[in-house]
């Protein structure tokens, strides 16, 4: 969780950083982008790929077996999203850099276009309830 939550405050940080403040990437090694981009990516990769090792020793049986595959696939299209996300950041000064930025943003793009489809939805659908519930009170 706490590597998701990094890369999507770099990912904020950067758009804010660019259309902001004007100063397009790329960033430096020790910018605010950076930092949270590769601590929370090498976090993400890890955990991700801990959470597919566990969930194959684990007894399908025990959860619903018809979205085990669907399950295991968007963990490993996350797990793909910061993968790819850490080889632009090492790979970017490469020949590589237009095939990882293709299929970085096209992972990032799969990613958002699946997440109304996942579990992980609810934590926006929470979100939206405290807010519309601190609304209801200030309101009363």
């Amino acid at each position: 969780m706490y590597g998701f939550l990094l890369c999507f405050a770099s990912t904020s940080v950067a758009t804010l950083m660019h259309y902001l403040l004007d100063m397009p990437a790329p960033y430096g090694p020790y910018s605010l982008p950076k930092l949270f981009g590769v601590s929370g990516g090498l976090l993400l990769s890890a955990g991700t790929a801990g959470l597919v090792v566990l969930k194959y020793r684990s007894d399908k049986h025990l959860g619903a077996t018809r979205v085990w595959g669907g399950e295991m696939a968007f963990v490993l299209l996350l797990f793909l999203v910061s993968t790819t996300g850490l080889a632009l950041y090492w790979l970017g000064d490469t020949s590589a850099l237009t095939s990882l930025l293709v299929i970085h943003l096209g992972s990032v793009l799969a990613f958002f276009v699946l997440l109304p489809f996942t579990k992980m939805v609810h934590g926006f659908y929470r979100l939206a309830a405290l807010i519309r519930e601190a609304q209801v009170k200030s309101a009363q």
